[in-house]
């Protein structure tokens, strides 16, 4: 996958939060990283992706992000459920949103939520990931894309 289309997983990620609150998410460089040794926080959602363009894009967060935005949400129940429905609800709008980008092809499954860190049968072998770290109200999360 070529960087340029790396904007349209940042525009994905950065139009939710700023659905949530006004204030913008701040997006860091982006960069490569092996699958050997994926990234990630509490958290996880993986979406795999299949079709012409094939591998996984991920999303992952830490606890006090996630029950910050189901309080903003208006959502007083911030239990672990939430939590995970909330992780999968955000991997599945950035994948959405990608789809949008690369068409029809571009199949997404439904979100698997992973704890702690994804082993490496949830991403896909061989491949490095772009990891794009995202920061919002001093808490982070990252978006990672396994794509060939």
């Amino acid at each position: 996958m070529k960087a340029e289309k790396l904007n349209v997983f940042i525009d994905s990620v950065t139009h939710f939060f700023k659905q949530i609150k006004h204030d913008a998410a701040q997006v860091d460089t982006p960069f490569i990283n092996e699958n050997s040794s994926p990234l990630a926080y509490d958290y996880t959602g993986i979406i795999s992706i299949t079709g012409p363009i094939e591998g996984c894009v991920y999303v992952s967060s830490e606890s006090p992000m996630l029950r910050s935005i189901l309080k903003l949400m208006g959502e007083n129940n911030t239990s672990l459920g939430m939590m995970k429905d909330l992780i999968g609800e955000l991997a599945n709008t950035v994948a959405g949103n990608a789809r949008k980008e690369f068409g029809a092809e571009f199949i997404i499954s439904t979100p698997v939520i992973v704890e702690g860190m994804p082993s490496v049968q949830y991403l896909p072998k061989g491949r490095h990931c772009y990891i794009i770290p995202v920061n919002w109200e001093k808490h982070k999360t990252l978006i990672g894309i396994c794509l060939n």
